[in-house]
């Protein structure tokens, strides 16, 4: 007796670190064939430190054995052998290394924030030999290794919320209590800062505490608005009683004014919720506070008493479930319902709403009645439950016997497992596999994402006992776990990756290729991210634009696969992903189908990649992903700034179209009239579905803008009217809107699901964060109507439809054939069908996988009604053991519904069952799904089933009247590559063809790319018309100024004025005043010492107005109170509210905020486009109006102020106005008012930012209806800005000089005011203090007036305005 003992041990595997940075014992797997005449079932060792051996038989045969022994081993250098005492042994050498921590060095990246991750970085671990997982505190963050030594770490909210330190620690945790500390900082500028002031307008949808949903899982909603200009993403969250913090999502807008909001997971215990965001202290600061608890819509129970369910067996494999008895269910209400088979801890489980199942009754009290088809041997009991899963309630019945019990029974084996990358992170899985009692189906496991089903349509070859599989996987896919094959006597067998399948194949595992990276460094490999165009005005339309690649090492990535994937906010709501738990998820399989994938470039020696950009996303640096496999990816803002991209839409749509008005049964109509809004994209189409409480009678309507009885996709009335007939028999019910779904043109949709389906909850609750309803959540109700029968039938018994006949076109199918059935039948009432309900015809297999037909009535609508449904059988679908035919959904016009099981249809020999057990076909070829090409052309992959060596491909372009035949270059069982398919913006058609057969039609709709974009153009902005030099001498002088002919006289610092001859006069900072945004400034005489004479110069915001197109008075708004903060020692920030009624009759608030600036020194600000000179001693004014609400588009708002300036002399002196065009190039008008000597001078820019957009405004004298007190030693005048109607937000720009002139005020001057004849004046010149204003968008009190009245208080006023001066100066 002698054995060999081969070894297929990776020895790289035998020198290690533990696997995990905390532990202190390494892992090792062993693998071992050992070849003989007799195989032996185990092995005897001998080792050195071996701990916890686990020798394990994996496969046998007639001639030998294959073996894995795992074991640990603690630090040091060991060995082991192996063998079959006593023949032999085989001797492995092997190594467990410790950490030197000592040499370990992290070297981190810059923090930075996406919407997809939260917080992250990037880091290197230099110093490791080995592989390393990482040990870390879980709840405060996750770390994924990213293979050669880089880590991914993101930190979840708990570790950064609270924190008030700008560095942020993460710790490696190694054994012994040791930690290697790493230090992220100055995490604030990867988001913006936050000022309290610019969060506003919050919203608590419904606005009582105590909130009743409207549909399962509608917590309550919060809305608020951030007036914040920074071009980013902003970051608040939404903290749910310190348990779970929230992120608040965009909804829309413009920069300035963005609505947010956040959902609220709904709790009936009163919990406290607040919303944080960054500060400028580098921490969190906690805002809006609230208390809410929710009184959560789970419906009413439907359990009566206490029901049974009876189950029974007919014609062998018919297993019936049945609710009869004394107890049946009540209270149905669209919910769905659960009908699920456990059985070797293994589920299947179908999930439907009504009608499936429901076999008598009305909604208050039903019986349903299901039959599935059950396997004749079997290796276990089966449990079934029926539940209700909102509400919990289930029945459950246990320990149900199969027909027949297995036991002898064979485990499946895998004797062959392939995978074959193909293109795209795509790989083609081929498995054989062997079965004693056949392959049921096989399920792929991924480690984070849905179980993937295999089903027969992938079987390629041999048969279900003996065959080969294949089918494509997804290789972004971060880990699959396990393959499980259920076989037809329903038993389970995992194979888990990693693992071996076979003794003929001892060196192989069941693995996907991995993507050789060869020493991928993040940080020096990529040379450049260059972009066709950047810095994009995505407005209202969708850009098309070109990424070009580059890495220093550009030979190693010829070949690699690398996919673009956006993560803005938009690109990330289409996919319905949400970050709410935790920092993000993996890639899914929805996202794997929106990656652009790149194409190398050899001319110029590098990859590019075309995509689109989405419109009116949120402006500034759009975040993207580029993916090398499915562990490593570049997040791209942890790269260099001139590799981001940067998009600038003047708008911000990322919610779907919603309802603003809801009218109930509005004049002698039944149902609803509904007006949808959407400002900026406007309404595409949608769905809005109608249920019956009593009958279950359903309703669809389908909405688009040409179905609106009034208005446009903007906004439109919409009318959701039930078909009823007062003359009618018919029954008394309430009906409920159940489902909205409504799309605007960009893809944004609004989703309302009064009951959502809980087996797909993630996908559906993500969906409806943007509700339709959002503006109606103080009225649950809402979404319902009663309707009153005038015809009811009272008193009868509940006598439902009953079927008089039922067939199918086919009893019997090759499922491996593209089939096509037809389903005819007949039901009759008394009371008459119900008009416009059509029944379902239900099709299922033994693992309850269940398709449905809607039918159409053939004949009218009567006490006997005739309906035919059609469809095409899925390939495969119900092979081997048939297909179960049901029929339900039958309703009366008295309210009884009814419908009939298979059992049901057996009994009254009508059709029930399509046998599937002949002929199964694998040589059919069928066309299911593609990969994305774009209209460029280019290659195409056809996935599907049954494609050969002799298959060839047609296509059928838009203008072609027949197919031609296209290139195939690779061709598998399961896929095939097309080459050269020719540019075309319009879907085309794909078919499969061999000798004797072809495929199904497969219609490909490319992905559009127009590469036609250019940049907005603004329109032309008013210039002051040319203007005569002024002045004796001219503009001063040469030490004044000098005169530009066509614009006037241009002054030199610091003098001013038109012709030059004004002086700014330096004074020091006044006062702050904290009550509202004022600023007075007391003024000395002049140069001349001796001069007494003080003066004040007050300017001042009088109202905010609404007028019409012919200038009349519509609304007019002042401002009581204003919130003040500071900013710093020179700068102040003012906030105001006003209100006013919205279209919809709801409170909107208008936002005025106010920063006040001092410029000591010379400055230049830039407003609008235009440089403007900050003389010293000015102030600046920057004000911000958020929306307004406007009584028609046709009006505008003027901005009233008014200025003045007065003497504490108020004898022998003189007051004058004066207002034009200024002439220093700035296009400005200017404002002058003149007392004595010293004047106040305004300068009003002709432009302000209107949504985001730079245009031309008008200002304009008041004086003529605003009456202004002016007399010899004050002079008063009123300015009004016109604004034009806009949407979202507003900057103007005024501001304001005193100035000292060379000449006192005279009766010579342009409206001059004098109390004597005469006046001897002082030859001073001109000094001034220049009080300017940039950036104006709201309603601004810049100063308080103060009027002299009486002459008695004359020296009174002297002796306070000396004091004022004295303190200042």
């Amino acid at each position: 007796m002698s054995y060999n003992y081969l070894d297929y041990t990776n020895p790289s595997t035998l020198n290690t670190y533990p696997p995990v940075s905390q532990d202190q014992r390494c892992k090792y797997l062993i693998t071992l064939l050992v070849v003989g005449s007799l195989p032996p079932d185990t092995l005897n060792y001998n080792g050195t430190n071996t701990i916890y051996p686990n020798i394990q038989l994996i496969s046998k045969n007639e001639t030998a054995s294959l073996f894995t022994v795992g074991f640990d081993s603690e630090y040091g250098n060991h060995s082991l052998s192996l063998g079959v005492a006593p023949w032999g042994q085989i001797n492995y050498d092997y190594s467990c290394k410790e950490i030197d921590i000592s040499k370990l060095k992290a070297e981190p990246n810059k923090l930075f924030f996406t919407e997809y991750t939260n917080f992250a970085s990037f880091f290197k671990l230099e110093g490791l030999i080995y592989p390393l997982e990482l040990s870390y505190d879980q709840n405060l963050y996750s770390i994924t290794n990213l293979e050669n030594f880089y880590y991914l770490v993101k930190f979840k909210t708990a570790s950064f919320i609270n924190s008030q330190n700008n560095q942020w620690r993460v710790d490696i945790n190694f054994p012994g209590s040791i930690s290697l500390p790493m230090f992220f900082s100055n995490y604030n500028e990867s988001i913006p800062k936050i000022n309290p002031n610019e969060i506003v307008d919050i919203q608590l949808r419904p606005t009582n505490q105590l909130y009743s949903e409207m549909g399962f899982q509608y917590g309550p909603l919060t809305t608020f608005k951030s007036t914040s200009t920074a071009l980013q993403t902003q970051l608040f969250f939404w903290d749910m009683g310190g348990s779970l913090s929230l992120m608040a999502k965009p909804l829309f807008g413009t920069p300035g004014n963005l609505t947010y909001t956040v959902i609220t997971f709904p709790s009936i215990q009163s919990v406290n919720y607040s919303l944080s965001y960054p500060n400028n202290n580098n921490s969190f600061s906690i805002g809006f506070v609230n208390t809410l608890s929710t009184n959560i819509e789970y419906g009413n129970g439907i359990l009566d008493g206490s029901p049974s369910l009876y189950n029974y067996y007919e014609n062998s494999t018919l297993f019936n479930i049945y609710s009869g008895g004394y107890f049946g269910l009540k209270n149905y209400a669209s919910k769905y319902l659960s009908y699920s088979f456990q059985q070797s801890n293994e589920e299947i489980e179908v999930s439907l709403p009504f009608p499936f199942g429901f076999v008598w009754g009305n909604n208050s009290y039903y019986h349903i009645n299901v039959t599935k088809l059950s396997s004749f041997h079997s290796m276990a009991e089966l449990t079934l439950i029926f539940q209700e899963k909102i509400s919990g309630q289930q029945i459950k019945l246990q320990n149900i016997q199969p027909i027949s019990l297995v036991t002898n029974f064979t485990a499946p084996e895998i004797n062959d497992f392939q995978a074959i990358g193909i293109d795209k992170f795509k790989f083609i899985v081929r498995i054989s596999i062997k079965s004693q009692w056949g392959v049921n189906f096989l399920t792929i496991y991924p480690l984070l994402q849905k179980k993937i089903i295999i089903k027969h349509e992938q079987l390629i070859s041999g048969t279900i006992y003996d065959g080969v599989w294949e089918f494509t996987l997804n290789g972004l896919i971060e880990q699959y776990e396990r393959i499980t094959i259920a076989t037809l006597c329903d038993t389970y067998h995992s194979f888990y990756f990693g693992s071996l399948f076979s003794i003929n194949h001892p060196s192989e595992t069941i693995s996907l290729p991995k993507t050789n990276l060869k020493n991928f460094n993040y940080i020096n490999d990529l040379k450049g991210i260059s972009f066709l165009y950047n810095n994009i005005s995505a407005t209202n339309q969708t850009i098309s634009n070109i990424m070009f690649l580059n890495f220093t090492n550009i030979n190693d990535y010829k070949d690699q696969t690398i996919g673009l994937y956006l993560i803005d906010s938009k690109s990330l709501r289409d996919i319905t992903y949400d970050s709410y738990f935790g920092s993000g998820g993996s890639l899914n399989e929805v996202q794997q189908n929106k990656y652009y994938f790149a194409e190398f470039d050899s001319i110029k020696n590098q990859f590019q990649i075309r995509f689109n950009i989405p419109a009116n996303t949120i402006p500034g640096r759009l975040d993207f992903i580029l993916s090398f496999s499915n562990k490593v990816h570049i997040f791209s803002p942890s790269l260099l700034n001139n590799y981001q991209l940067y998009v600038y839409p003047e708008n911000i749509d990322i919610q779907g179209p919603v309802f603003t008005s809801i009218i109930k049964n509005p004049e002698t109509n039944l149902g609803w009239l509904i007006t949808i809004e959407d400002s900026v994209n406007g309404l595409d189409y949608g769905v809005i579905s109608v249920f019956g409480l009593s009958d279950s009678s359903i309703y669809n309507y389908t909405i688009k803008p040409s179905n609106a009885v009034r208005g446009d996709k903007w906004k439109g009335d919409y009318e959701i009217y039930l078909p009823f007939q007062s003359s009618s028999v018919c029954v008394s019910q309430d009906y409920m809107i159940r489902f909205v779904e409504l799309f605007d043109t960009q893809g944004n949709s609004a989703t309302f699901i009064k009951y959502m389906d809980l087996s797909n909850f993630g996908s559906d609750y993500i969906r409806t964060i943007t509700n339709p309803f959002i503006y109606f959540y103080d009225d649950p109700t809402i979404n319902t109507i009663s309707i009153t029968c005038k015809n009811e039938i009272l008193g009868t018994d509940l006598i439902p439809p009953k079927l008089s006949s039922f067939s199918s076109s086919k009893d019997q199918l090759d499922v491996g054939l593209i089939n096509s059935v037809n389903f005819d039948f007949e039901i009759v009432d008394d009371l008459g069908i119900k008009e416009n309900q059509f029944p379902i015809v239900y099709l299922s297999t033994k693992n309850y996988e269940t398709i449905q037909c809607i039918s159409r009535n053939m004949t009218n609508f009567n006490q006997s009604t005739k309906f035919r449904c059609s469809m095409d059988i899925p390939i495969g679908f119900g092979y081997p053991n048939g297909i179960l035919l049901s029929v339900y959904g039958f309703i009366n016009n008295g309210g009884a519904f009814s419908g009939y099981c298979s059992q049901q249809l057996l009994e009254m020999n009508f059709s029930y069952f399509i046998a599937t057990n002949g002929t199964f076909t694998l040589d059919q070829p069928y066309i299911k799904s593609s990969n994305q090409i774009s209209n460029q052309g280019g290659n195409l992959w056809i996935f599907g089933r049954g494609f050969g060596l002799n298959s060839t491909a047609w296509v059928r372009y838009f203008d072609d009247t027949g197919f031609n035949q296209c290139v195939i270059t690779s061709i598998y069982s399961s896929s095939l590559l097309i080459e050269r398919i020719k540019p075309t913006n319009h879907s085309f058609t794909i078919v499969i063809k061999t000798q004797s057969t072809m495929s199904n039609e497969f219609i490909i709709k490319p992905v559009e790319f127009y590469f036609n974009y250019t940049a907005p153009t603004s329109p032309p902005l008013p210039t002051n018309p040319p203007k005569k030099c002024l002045g004796n001498p001219e503009c001063g002088g040469v030490n004044n100024g000098y005169c530009n002919n066509g614009i006037g006289c241009v002054c030199y610092i610091p003098w001013i004025g038109e012709d030059c001859t004004s002086k700014v006069i330096v004074v020091p900072q006044p006062s702050t005043n904290t009550t509202n945004p004022t600023i007075e400034i007391p003024i000395g005489g002049g140069n001349d010492p001796k001069e007494t004479n003080l003066y004040k110069s007050l300017i001042s915001i009088v109202s905010l107005r609404e007028l019409d197109f012919n200038n009349k008075q519509v609304k007019s708004y002042s401002f009581e109170k204003w919130i003040y903060s500071k900013i710093n020692n020179s700068t102040n920030k003012y906030f105001a509210t006003i209100s006013n009624k919205n279209n919809i009759g709801e409170n909107a608030d208008t936002n005025i905020t106010v920063i006040l600036q001092w410029f000591e020194k010379n400055d230049t600000v830039t407003f609008a486009g235009q440089a403007l000179r900050m003389n010293p001693s000015s102030i600046k004014y920057t004000i911000n109006i958020t929306s307004y609400s406007f009584a028609q588009n046709l009006n505008h708002l003027q901005l009233v102020m008014s200025a003045s300036l007065q003497s504490s002399k108020t004898d022998d002196i003189c007051s004058s106005k004066s207002f034009g065009n200024t002439s220093d190039g700035d296009n400005s008008n200017f404002m002058k008012l003149k007392v004595n000597d010293h004047s106040v001078y305004g300068r009003f820019i002709k432009r302000a930012i209107v949504d985001n957009k730079i245009i031309s405004v008008e200002n304009n004298i008041l004086d003529d209806s605003m009456n202004p007190i002016s007399d010899s030693h004050k002079s008063e005048t009123f300015i009004g800005i016109s604004i034009p109607f806009y949407n979202y937000n507003v900057l103007v720009d005024p501001d304001f000089s005193i100035i000292i002139d060379n000449s006192p005020s005279s009766s010579n001057d342009e409206n001059s005011i004098c109390t004597s004849s005469s006046s001897k004046l002082s030859k001073v010149q001109i000094a001034g203090i220049i009080i300017g204003s940039v950036g104006f968008a709201a309603v601004i009190v810049i100063s308080t007036i103060y009027f002299i009245r009486k002459r008695k208080e004359q020296q009174t006023i002297i002796n306070k305005m000396k004091r004022v001066s004295q303190s200042v100066n």
